[in-house]
């Protein structure tokens, strides 16, 4: 399960007056259940610092976003999505409302939303990871995964895990549907078994040699003994915030989304594509379909 808060450092409080107590109502967050252990200490020094309390609901990004969109159940006022798909959606469909924070302005503008429906809190980058075993230790691209001299040797995650797509997504945009669709085909005649279910499966496979070569997001490949390749332009997936349209504190729900891009802004982008990143959310559905013509699953 990818770690949506890795790379963000945890804010260790040394107010001389030690934490604020929590009062008044509670912002209640709509959060993505892939890794609580991260996210839960990271808004619990947010209630620290502000006094203001936070609430959870733990769910399936996609769900989450589903239920905010439905308005069912409990209001969510601040929904928290592991990929650029879910919030986009949420955004799209009017759930949720501008964010008012000036702290939007410090992140990359390719990491938000144009009309400030919502921000990025991570980036990971779509990389190539090469296995120990691999006897090249180099590779052009993306487009290079197609080339006959890596038949049998590339592997891949299922097209479900939001990277795959979000990198389907922006290859159409680039590229043009035709052209991503030939080289998505022929990732697929170089596969020597049907997609992993996850990373993680994808990358054990690279660790034991069985795979030579993957797509993975690059906050999994391990820092030792394996090789995460960035090809020129790099695509990206994001977890992201924003604040729900009929959440029911809305002040203090701005209050804790300006905390936390301040405190823990999102790093930016190099050698991009210069391209926002809400086009992945555009270009999902085409993404899905054209996975679907090539038998990608």
């Amino acid at each position: 399960m990818i770690r949506l808060f890795a790379m963000l450092p945890l804010l260790l409080l040394a107010a001389c007056g030690g934490p604020a107590e929590p009062q008044g109502p509670a912002v209640h967050v709509y959060a993505t259940e892939g890794d609580p252990a991260a996210l839960q200490p990271l808004l619990n020094a947010f209630t620290d610092e502000t006094g203001i309390p936070v609430s959870f609901e733990w769910g399936n990004s996609s769900d989450n976003a589903d239920r905010l969109i439905g308005k069912s159940g409990r209001p969510a006022d601040v929904l928290i999505t592991d990929n650029v798909v879910d919030i986009w959606r949420a955004a799209e469909e009017g759930a949720l409302r501008p964010i008012t924070s000036a702290a939007l302005e410090t992140v990359d503008p390719h990491l938000r939303d144009p009309d400030r429906y919502w921000s990025a809190l991570h980036r990971r980058f779509i990389a190539i990871a090469v296995s120990p075993s691999a006897n090249i230790q180099t590779s052009g691209g993306y487009d290079d995964l197609g080339a006959p001299s890596y038949n049998g040797k590339l592997c891949l995650s299922s097209v479900e895990n939001s990277v795959n797509r979000a990198l389907i997504a922006m290859l159409i945009e680039d590229l043009g549907l035709k052209n991503t669709e030939r080289l998505v085909r022929s990732w697929m005649m170089n596969l020597p078994r049907p997609p992993f279910e996850t990373e993680e499966q994808l990358l054990a496979a690279l660790a034991s040699g069985t795979c030579k070569y993957g797509v993975v997001s690059d906050t999994l490949i391990p820092k030792d003994g394996m090789l995460g390749i960035g090809p020129v332009p790099l695509y990206a997936d994001i977890s992201a915030i924003g604040v729900g349209r009929h959440a029911t504190q809305p002040e203090r729900a701005q209050q804790l989304v300006d905390w936390i891009l301040r405190e823990h802004p999102p790093a930016g982008l190099a050698e991009w594509n210069g391209r926002n990143i809400s086009v992945v959310g555009a270009r999902d559905e085409d993404a899905r379909k054209l996975a679907e013509r090539v038998r990608y699953r």
